[in-house]
């Protein structure tokens, strides 16, 4: 079976003036597919579709990309599918066509190993060297230019650790490499705004929909990540992981990010 399609045909590239492969100019959303339903399907689609706005163009009707992620799906028990939107070719230089011919690359990917190892036992972090650019027109997007996070990424592996936490160049915290951060500082859960930098995560999103009011919204600096006696991060494709340390700092792992494995638990495996 094909694990790609371009436009919904099987392909196994794109041409070489695609603009997201130029300059990144485009959008993706990571969804977790349990049979042939993902779950968190439409928080998906609601980011993608504001985020195309934001980038001056209208998102592929989801009507059509769930019918190519099903072609992709078709008899797996579990399964992570990438929707790439990009500008298409065309136009003159930076300077894109008024009107985009859009091209879709929908690529299906195996499910994850050790997941379960992690969220049961934790991930080490550390704090990385990286600061993600602040005050651009891009904070909260899901877009293609991810060269912060592959460099953080890369400094996570040479200092062996998991992950990373990541602050802004404002010295605001930010996300970890791939995934939203909850402190719990005092008992209260806390996450970072991101009004300047990072991605507002489908994960996220779900959670405080389930929990509201126990999760606040708040400026967070390196003081706040001190005072914090642990965390957990969310993705869409890993779920809720909690942290095992920090920069060598042995950390708990808070009470409620038992309860909260649980709701995703519920979410993925109950649906039918």
């Amino acid at each position: 079976m094909n694990d790609v399609l371009v436009n919904g045909s099987a392909a196994a590239g794109v041409p070489a003036d695609d603009r997201g492969l130029l300059y990144g100019d485009g959008l993706f959303e990571s969804i977790a597919f349990v049979g042939d339903r993902a779950p968190l399907w439409d928080v998906h689609m609601a980011r993608l579709s504001r985020s195309a706005a934001a980038l001056g163009f209208e998102a592929p009707d989801s009507a059509l990309l769930a019918d190519d992620c099903r072609q992709l799906v078709d008899g797996r028990n579990r399964s992570v599918v990438r929707i790439v939107v990009t500008r298409g070719s065309g136009g003159r230089a930076y300077t894109p066509l008024q009107t985009p011919r859009l091209r879709r690359i929908v690529q299906r990917r195996s499910w994850p190993a050790g997941l379960g190892k992690d969220r049961e036992a934790g991930l080490d972090f550390h704090t990385s060297p990286i600061r993600l650019a602040a005050g651009g027109a891009l904070a909260g997007l899901k877009h293609g230019c991810r060269l912060e996070q592959v460099l953080a990424a890369q400094r996570a592996d040479q200092a062996g650790v998991d992950d990373a936490l990541l602050y802004d160049a404002n010295g605001w915290l930010t996300e970890s490499v791939s995934s939203n951060v909850v402190l719990f500082i005092d008992g209260q859960a806390v996450t970072p705004v991101l009004d300047d930098a990072g991605v507002a995560g489908v994960g996220l999103t779900w959670l405080t929909g389930q929990v509201g009011e126990k999760i606040e919204y708040r400026r967070l600096d390196d003081r706040s990540v001190a005072a914090a006696e642990g965390f957990v991060v969310i993705n869409s494709i890993a779920g809720i992981r909690p942290a095992r340390s920090l920069d060598g700092r042995m950390l708990n792992i808070p009470a409620a990010c038992r309860y909260w494995q649980q709701l995703w638990d519920e979410l993925f495996e109950c649906e039918s």
